[in-house]
């Protein structure tokens, strides 16, 4: 693979995998917010088994969207997701150019590495230690912090219960929160943000605002109106 190739793929997995995910998992996380935020107009109007549906609907998409962005590397299916994205970057380490060195520096400075020495470090060995510094920070089953717990909270009823349907006891398993969810969200953009920029030049943030962001409200807002215009929210809200 050579340094167009290289760069292509790590293009198509960010625009085409997380950035898409993203989105996704956004999108369905404000639809899901907006319906509750006018629960009792809903229940009162006798709709509250509608839209009940409708966020079991959207919570099962954002679990999707999270956890394929998380999907170890396959070797039977070339699966878009931060940890092949990881593996595709130490892989081809030699080739890339790195349009922003700063933002990686500021990246593994947070881990408290030494700028001074960072500036050393030629394009491979920044490559690797940019690798080394999100393996390290990934979240995993075998830890037990909160990321962890809810990435695996979130794969199991991916697992269990939307993509499959195992005789499981309800009662044995934890099923994820819409608050699991936007800690990995938040990961996953930082992420993108950092090679994005870091090795492509692509700016999916600006100013601390991913860009995507925006455009996964919009159908939220739609709702919105629609609420309004059916007497189900305030002209107000």
């Amino acid at each position: 693979m050579n340094i167009d190739e290289a760069e292509e793929y790590l293009r198509d997995y960010l625009y085409n995998g997380l950035a898409s995910e993203i989105f996704w998992a956004e999108q369905a996380h404000a639809l899901a917010e907006e319906i509750g935020r006018h629960a009792n107009q809903i229940n009162d109007a006798n709709y509250g088994q509608l839209f009940g549906a409708f966020q079991s609907i959207l919570s099962d998409r954002q679990t999707l969207a999270i956890a394929k962005i998380f999907d170890p590397p396959s070797n039977r299916f070339p699966t878009r997701s931060i940890p092949a994205i990881l593996n595709h970057l130490e892989v081809h380490a030699d080739l890339w150019k790195l349009s922003d060195r700063q933002k990686l520096h500021d990246e593994l400075a947070k881990g408290g590495v030494d700028i001074t020495l960072l500036e050393k470090l030629s394009a491979p060995d920044l490559t690797r230690a940019v690798v080394s510094r999100f393996q390290s920070t990934l979240p995993s089953r075998s830890n037990v912090d909160r990321l962890s717990l809810s990435l695996e909270a979130l794969r199991e009823s991916r697992n269990k219960v939307i993509a499959h349907n195992e005789a499981v006891d309800p009662a044995t398993r934890r099923r994820p929160t819409w608050g699991d969810a936007t800690p990995l969200v938040n990961y996953a953009k930082h992420f993108v943000s950092t090679v994005g920029r870091g090795f492509l030049g692509i700016h999916f943030e600006i100013n601390g605002q991913f860009l995507l962001t925006e455009d996964a409200h919009r159908n939220s807002r739609a709702l919105n109106r629609f609420f309004r215009a059916a007497g189900l929210a305030p002209d107000s809200a």
